[in-house]
């Protein structure tokens, strides 16, 4: 078993509570090895290398963006070795996909939870979108988000102060600067036969139920059915929008006559006339046009 430790996970918290996660795995007899990240994207390095060695268990201790680092170092050629398991102690400023998939959050229970050996086959999302002017593919495993989302996941990336505050409170800072600068988007979203023209605030593609710490963006999806939820939030107004953002957290949100939910999706494709921005499991990873495309059954996880 190979851990994968981002000890500058939630601004160093899960730095500090890498040793007692440590002694208490070796107490409980378990045989790993461990090694930190030292930069963005070590950690996809670091799980390429892990599988190189010949580990079938590969942990992510850390928040999503760890998770979602891990994940791209799994995907080989588009697939998981299906002999190969994702381990999760959740940390970070997120851990939702944890969240969905009823991982504790504490360090203990994650830890016994790891241990317990118990697997899940869940679903990916890939995506195809651009970057500095050029195509990439990645992949996510829990919630990937445009526009007004993508923006708020800019702002958090780049501010280490939000960080420093853990889960929903960063997300909620960074969304009230957001508001101040943030213009809807004159978008196209486009999937199973169907083409939704018009301002939008933000899309949603949703494998996990969760994202932004605790936000029920998508209730009812489902990380094993082989298909998205995807939330389209319309032409909201500034205040608006921050008048709803409490129902977006309790999930009560969708009765809301400008949000849309479409279920038992497999492709999404979304263009814009201006940037769009495209966060993945909290990550900036590019702007539209993307297309989404659900990958099933492509992770064994430990939980």
């Amino acid at each position: 078993m190979k851990l994968i430790v981002n000890p500058v996970a939630a601004n160093g918290t899960v730095g500090k509570r890498w040793p007692r996660i440590r002694d208490f795995l070796r107490a409980e007899g378990a045989e790993f090895d461990a090694v930190l990240t030292e930069r963005p994207g070590h950690a996809t390095e670091l799980a390429r290398q892990a599988l190189a060695e010949g580990h079938r268990i590969i942990v992510a201790v850390g928040g999503d963006g760890t998770v979602n680092e891990v994940v791209n170092g799994l995907m080989v050629e588009g697939a998981v070795d299906p002999a190969v398991a994702l381990g999760i102690i959740p940390g970070g400023t997120g851990a939702d996909l944890a969240r969905t998939l009823g991982i504790p959050r504490d360090d203990e229970g994650a830890c016994r939870c790891l241990l317990r050996s118990r697997r899940r086959l869940i679903d990916l999302g890939e995506i195809i979108c651009i970057r500095e002017g050029r195509e990439v593919h990645r992949y996510f495993a829990n919630v990937a988000g445009l526009g007004f989302d993508g923006e708020v996941a800019d702002l958090a990336n780049r501010n280490p102060l939000t960080k420093a505050l853990g889960g929903t409170i960063p997300y909620l800072i960074c969304l009230l600067i957001a508001l101040i600068t943030y213009r809807n988007k004159n978008a196209e979203v486009s999937f199973d036969g169907q083409s939704l023209k018009g301002r939008v605030t933000s899309v949603f593609v949703a494998n996990g139920q969760y994202l932004a710490g605790g936000m029920h963006m998508a209730p009812h999806a489902a990380p094993d059915d082989g298909l998205f939820d995807v939330i389209v939030l319309g032409d909201f107004g500034k205040l608006e929008l921050a008048a709803n953002v409490a129902k977006v957290y309790r999930g009560t949100h969708l009765t809301i006559p400008k949000v849309d939910e479409y279920r038992g999706v497999k492709e999404v494709r979304v263009k814009a006339q201006e940037r769009m921005l495209i966060q993945a499991d909290g990550e900036l990873v590019g702007q539209a046009p993307t297309t989404f495309r659900i990958v099933p059954q492509a992770l064994w996880v430990v939980a």
